[in-house]
């Protein structure tokens, strides 16, 4: 009887100590999830607004160049239809880069973060993106963070500056909308021809905020931005809030299977809806 329980005993301890090194094994691997809120990013996976931006830098854009650069938002989700659209994208010529107005993901989970990376990270141009309501719920403000960086953040290519602007103000309980760092951003309005405001919030929805949203159609129009961008309403629009003012654009989702292809130099700012229907 004691020879039993000790073999018993024995063989209860191999099997657990064989289940906790298959355990950490996997872990090494990064094979096994704990948590679908788990925060694990490889190096790869870190700061990846400014190392695209690094990448944007690097082109040397002139001062008098035309930049070409596409517009895409709401990807949450929707992965063969972002695929198609990154496979359209790769197949132009010219395109300098891609700005993604928000909502990357649905649910803000790591995986969902995941997922839809390793389809944006097969675009040839550099990807900048920001921060959209669905990617700050579960613990994907921190994710969004970690992965991408700072919620608001800037960059200057050629002669063009672009602003990207936390405007999750529900998402944020009321914190988000630094329209005090916007207006230091835009302060410096006359050192370029084009400047550019990208949200993913429009000033028109609810989820802005009645007070901020009319401080900043006054920006807009204070120091003429060129065009203010945004995502959220699943639905392309483009429109100005006074005669004269700051013109507007909502981009549709990846779902609609299209993007925007802006061309902009020193006088103008164009655009063009470009179909991926009927891709694959």
């Amino acid at each position: 009887m004691h020879n039993t329980i000790t073999k018993y005993n024995y063989f209860k301890r191999l099997t657990l100590t064989s289940l906790t090194a298959s355990l950490l094994l996997l872990q090494a691997c990064d094979k096994f999830e704990y948590s679908p809120y788990e925060i694990r990013l490889r190096d790869n996976e870190r700061e990846l607004n400014q190392k695209n931006i690094n990448r944007i830098l690097e082109q040397n854009i002139a001062e008098d160049a035309t930049i070409t650069f596409a517009l895409i938002s709401d990807t949450q989700g929707y992965y063969k239809d972002t695929e198609t659209i990154v496979t359209h994208l790769n197949n132009l010529d010219g395109v300098q880069f891609v700005l993604h107005n928000g909502d990357i993901t649905d649910f803000g989970l790591l995986k969902e973060f995941r997922l839809i990376n390793e389809r944006l990270g097969k675009l040839n141009a550099p990807l900048v993106t920001v921060i959209g309501n669905h990617d700050a719920v579960s613990n994907g403000m921190q994710l969004y963070k970690e992965m991408y960086g700072p919620y608001n953040f800037s960059f200057v290519a050629g002669h063009s500056k672009f602003i990207f602007i936390n405007t999750n103000y529900w998402e944020f309980n009321g914190a988000a909308l630094d329209l005090n760092w916007l207006e230091s951003e835009l302060s410096d309005r006359d050192a370029y021809k084009q400047v550019f405001v990208l949200s993913h919030i429009p000033p028109t929805s609810p989820a802005f905020g009645e007070a901020n949203a009319a401080r900043y159609r006054e920006l807009m129009n204070k120091y003429k931005v060129s065009m203010s961008i945004h995502g959220h309403n699943h639905s392309f629009e483009t429109y100005q809030l006074e005669d004269g003012g700051t013109k507007y654009m909502n981009v549709g989702e990846a779902d609609d299977q299209e993007f925007i292809l802006m061309r902009v130099n020193n006088e103008n700012v164009s655009f063009e809806r470009i179909s991926t229907k009927g891709e694959s």
